[in-house]
């Protein structure tokens, strides 16, 4: 009865300590228009930069999401002392997406079909890896709050 008991709790400290590390963060939608706006912003300012230029105020309410989301939500622990963090996944997908963004300069796209089909390359590919980087950014939370000591 004890091992079952204490398997529960832990479980249940478990499950506590994934929502909180995913509530904690920005919100799933966010993140989401941030890449598809940054996709945009990327590829016009290859494409047309005179008319590009404009674009780039897109972020402005962005940040005000932004900062008015963070309002709402608990403060996360800073991770100072996380070697993992920066030797492990979560800097492997950081370096390829800087890798994937300036390969994608190489593409020029100079009609509207092949602008579209380069935004729609360069949303896919950096939602994946940030998807990717915040499911290791979350993982080195989880193992870093686990290692502290209450």
């Amino acid at each position: 009865m004890d091992r079952k008991h204490a398997a529960k709790l832990l479980q249940s400290a478990e499950q506590e300590s994934q929502q909180m590390v995913q509530t904690s963060g920005s919100p799933r939608g966010f993140t989401t228009t941030l890449v598809a706006v940054s996709a945009v912003v990327l590829t016009l300012f290859q494409a047309y930069p005179p008319q590009a230029f404009w674009t780039a105020l897109l972020y402005i309410p962005l940040i005000l999401w932004y900062v008015l989301a963070r309002r709402r939500r608990a403060k996360p622990r800073t991770l100072a002392d996380t070697p993992s963090l920066l030797a492990g996944a979560y800097a492997g997908y950081f370096i390829l997406g800087i890798l994937l963004v300036n390969c994608l300069r190489f593409w020029e796209a100079t009609q509207a079909e092949e602008v579209v089909a380069k935004i729609l390359v360069t949303f896919i590919s950096c939602m994946f890896l940030v998807a990717k980087m915040q499911a290791a950014y979350n993982m080195a939370r989880l193992e870093d709050g686990n290692d502290q000591v209450v």
